[in-house]
């Protein structure tokens, strides 16, 4: 599950690098990042929706972790009022959530346009 993470995180910041193209492909990378890292996640004993949220979780505390430190070094290095400080916190909430639902359902729409297969040898033979 964490090598499925760390690639869906290696996809965002590399949209993220690309000079121009990070406008529209940074709001898009935590579902790429979804479709493509859940296929190296391996958890046996878990339902694919199982799976899937709680890939999303990890990515997201993940993100949460990476802004939160950024946020924390751009408050210590500037000087901002009150207000810009409460609207930075904000954005480090928003933002992970955000990752977090995004790669998500990009996981299950991997997985549901794959077939749906389980990752249960038992409830692919119920189907």
């Amino acid at each position: 599950m964490i090598k499925g993470v760390f690639i869906a995180l290696g996809i965002m910041l590399g949209s993220l690098l690309i000079p121009l193209v990070h406008f529209v492909a940074f709001p898009a990378s935590p579902f790429i990042g979804g479709y493509f890292g859940i296929k190296f996640a391996q958890v046996p004993r878990e339902s694919y929706a199982a799976k899937c949220l709680l890939f999303g979780a990890l990515l997201g505390s993940l993100f949460l972790i990476l802004v939160s430190l950024a946020a924390a070094l751009v408050v210590a290095l500037s000087d901002l009022g009150q207000r810009f400080l409460v609207i930075i916190w904000v954005v480090v909430v928003v933002l992970t959530l955000y990752t977090g639902s995004m790669s998500a359902l990009g996981a299950m729409f991997s997985v549901l346009r794959s077939g749906g297969q389980s990752s249960e040898p038992a409830e692919a033979a119920q189907e």
